[in-house]
């Protein structure tokens, strides 16, 4: 009787801490999303109606890539991909200064033109940041990849409002 209850105690801890951290991690993920989808709008405003627009494409592509190559490599290219390569490789350890070049280099691609999807940005952004924060406690490797998985999930469905497939994406 007492192992059995030992047990559902032991779970019933576990569901609260997680219900905690994967909370915490929605608010610091939503207001980061939050943060760039205003910064990319306001951006956009400043270049609305600017002649000849499409000629700042390719100074835009270069000079993402450029703060890309300069500030962190893994933030060049494809976000989701090198996210998920985290979680699976490394524990998801994604190091900081992947989301602020991230963050900047997505708005000068987006504003200058070029194709890049609104989704990439936040989750690395968000993966970044709840990594970052995960080595500041010290949390062990099983718990950092939960919690950046609860990041992706965040960043997902913080972009398009849909937290159900937030968490199938996650």
């Amino acid at each position: 009787m007492k192992k059995h209850i030992a047990e559902e105690s032991v779970l019933f801890v576990s569901v609260l801490k997680w219900t905690a951290f994967a909370s915490v991690v929605g608010v610091i993920v939503g207001a980061s999303t939050t943060l760039f989808l205003k910064a990319l709008g306001y951006a956009g405003q400043k270049t609305a109606g600017v002649p000849y627009f499409y000629l700042a494409i390719p100074v835009a592509l270069y000079v993402s890539n450029l703060l890309a190559e300069v500030m962190d490599k893994d933030a060049a290219g494809e976000g989701l991909d090198k996210v998920i390569e985290a979680v699976h490789r490394d524990y998801g350890k994604v190091r900081f200064l992947v989301g602020p070049t991230k963050f900047i280099a997505s708005i000068i691609t987006i504003v200058g033109g070029g194709s890049v999807g609104k989704e990439a940005p936040p989750v690395q952004v968000g993966a970044a940041l709840i990594s970052s924060i995960s080595k500041l406690f010290k949390m062990d490797k099983n718990d950092r990849r939960k919690l950046v998985i609860c990041a992706i999930s965040a960043g997902f469905a913080s972009v398009f409002g849909a937290p159900i497939a937030g968490a199938i994406f996650g």
